[in-house]
């Protein structure tokens, strides 16, 4: 997905909130004129993740202070997750459609998004696990997926942060299950950015036990293909069906053409008004088929 000017104002926004705990306005105006020009020297494929970094960068580096660390989050929620596995797993086995339920778990999971939302809490995740299971995915997508499942030799499956990891891990089962002769891999970032998985949690919560796994070796929070490394990037051209995990995986990767389907909740304005949806709504959608409302 192209920067647009709603992305360009809400990185602004979010940066002048956060520097305004600082009592220096001459040095947060300068700030300000920094971020401005990052935001007006963007090239044709950046995208707001791709973007992200480089502020983060510039930030860390203006204010003299080390990149946040979420390492601490990230293992909070791998344990919550994995604390409810047994659980969460007896009930998608016991469904009528246990590949679906495992799906809605999965993106339900998406909500485990220090990037997106300001507020993330335990009680929520578990809150929004029993509200959100009982609802279905797109029908008709749900169909192509099954169809496009039956004929598929290579399947890519792109995760998005820790925790909703765990549900991933679940519907991966599912599918090696149902698929026994289907080649699945499974991608997480290459480096640590805010509390995304990668390889050293993919390890933590046995995912690396179930299925081939493999870094991106981009640190961006997304699959943003200028970005990934070669072999990422050949597995991704190579597939014949790609589920692609949370909104910084469609950020990156909309408009590439593959035969993407995508899985997150709706967390941002922009989102909610192009998808005509509400906050936190689940969204099942597929690259190819893809209609977004202009904005």
């Amino acid at each position: 997905m192209k920067l647009n000017p709603f992305c360009m104002c809400c990185a602004l926004n979010k940066q002048e909130q956060k520097i305004r705990h600082y009592p220096d306005m001459e040095k947060k105006t300068e700030y300000m004129k920094k971020v401005m020009a990052l935001i007006a020297n963007t090239e044709e494929n950046d995208c707001a993740p791709s973007l992200s970094v480089d502020i983060q960068k510039l930030y860390s580096s203006f204010w003299n202070c080390p990149m946040e660390d979420f390492t601490k989050i990230k293992k909070e929620f791998n344990q919550l997750m994995l604390n409810m596995e047994a659980s969460i797993e007896d009930k998608i086995r016991k469904a009528n459609d246990p590949l679906e339920k495992a799906l809605l778990y999965a993106r339900i999971g998406n909500y485990i998004d220090f990037a997106a939302l300001s507020n993330v809490d335990q009680s929520t995740v578990i809150t929004l696990l029993d509200e959100k299971s009982s609802e279905a995915l797109d029908e008709k997508e749900y169909e192509n997926f099954l169809r496009d499942l039956s004929s598929a030799r290579k399947l890519v499956y792109l995760t998005d942060n820790c925790g909703e990891v765990v549900l991933d891990k679940l519907a991966v089962r599912i599918l090696k299950e149902q698929y026994p002769d289907l080649d699945i891999t499974v991608i997480v970032r290459g480096y640590p950015v805010v509390n995304d998985a990668t390889m050293e949690d993919a390890e933590e919560i046995g995912l690396t036990d179930l299925v081939k796994v493999i870094g991106n070796g981009s640190n961006v929070g997304g699959t943003w293909i200028p970005g990934i490394n070669a072999e990422a990037r050949e597995l991704l051209y190579d597939a014949d069906l790609i589920i692609a995990k949370g909104q910084g995986n469609f950020e990156t990767l909309n408009d590439c053409g593959l035969n993407i389907y995508y899985l997150f909740l709706c967390k941002c304005d922009l989102f909610q008004r192009r998808f005509h949806a509400e906050n936190l709504q689940g969204m099942f959608l597929n690259e190819r088929r893809l209609v977004m409302e202009p904005v």
